[in-house]
């Protein structure tokens, strides 16, 4: 992250007039690199932009094929439908894409409208690895309600919320009252999928606890350990880019109290390692 945060500190100090932030990479490209490097970094470029493009456009046409159409529209659906349906899908989510792009007036912008987006359904996207009870109905409603209330409250002026915080608090609780009412609604997956998931995973903790039960299986992974590697990890890796924006920015104290807290999230983290050697 920081290499990009000091080609744009730079800019602004080179470019302390520059109407539209957003050229300063450009600009430091076409001034300061010789024909040579400039043109691989520009094909550098158009390769990032290209493999994320496919990517996407390659996930969402399999996400509506094979999560949506195959599941819920038409089961028995042969193999040659499936690729027309994914090819439809393909051109369906391009097209979108680029009307997004079209009317989208900066990236921090469809940034913020991604985020929004994806906050609704977050946690129910993190809870179904914790808790048998999360079904196929209740990760359906909290995408689709994030979509509709991430997007409302992005784009559409009657109910859009300017303030960015309130803006995903409401997303979040909106979709998270939906979707929990929608699981209590609906029955659960059935024993037979929920025990085979276990079989495949293995996951710890008490959310399945009745799957350990029926399967007889222990969890292979240790939810207690894992939660401390985790914690100890965020404190090293955000002390540490904290610590050197305070430096760079001329911000001692910030700078300090976060290194301090990336030291001791690594020494947790290898006495976190040690432990289990």
């Amino acid at each position: 992250t920081w290499p990009w945060i000091l080609v744009a500190l730079a800019a602004m100090v080179i470019y302390p007039d520059l109407a539209d932030r957003e050229l300063g990479y450009p600009k430091l490209m076409l001034d300061f690199l010789p024909p040579a490097m400039l043109g691989i970094v520009v094909t550098s470029l158009i390769a990032a932009f290209m493999s994320t493009v496919s990517t996407s456009i390659n996930w969402g046409a399999s996400y509506l094929t094979n999560d949506l159409y195959l599941r819920f529209v038409h089961p028995q659906a042969s193999e040659s439908e499936l690729v027309f349906v994914g090819r439809i899908a393909s051109v369906l989510v391009t097209v979108l894409g680029a009307i997004a792009a079209f009317f989208a007036t900066d990236v921090a912008t469809v940034f913020r409208l991604v985020i929004a987006i994806g906050t609704g359904p977050g946690l129910v996207l993190m809870l179904r690895w914790f808790w048998w009870r999360i079904n196929a109905a209740a990760e359906l409603t909290a995408m689709v309600a994030g979509f509709v209330v991430g997007f409302g409250t992005s784009v559409v002026p009657v109910i859009q919320i300017p303030d960015f915080g309130w803006r995903l608090l409401v997303t979040a609780g909106i979709t998270g009252v939906l979707w929990i009412v929608v699981m209590l609604l609906t029955p659960p997956e059935s024993d037979t999928t929920l025990d085979e998931f276990y079989r495949r995973v293995r996951p710890a903790g008490p959310g399945w606890k009745r799957q350990q039960l029926r399967t007889g299986l222990a969890p292979i992974q240790d939810l207690e350990h894992d939660l401390k590697r985790v914690l100890a990890s965020i404190l090293l890796m955000f002390g540490a880019m904290l610590a050197i924006g305070g430096f760079l920015l001329l911000k001692p104290l910030t700078g300090w109290v976060s290194l301090v807290i990336a030291v001791l999230g690594w020494m947790w983290l290898r006495q976190i390692k040690g432990s289990r050697e």
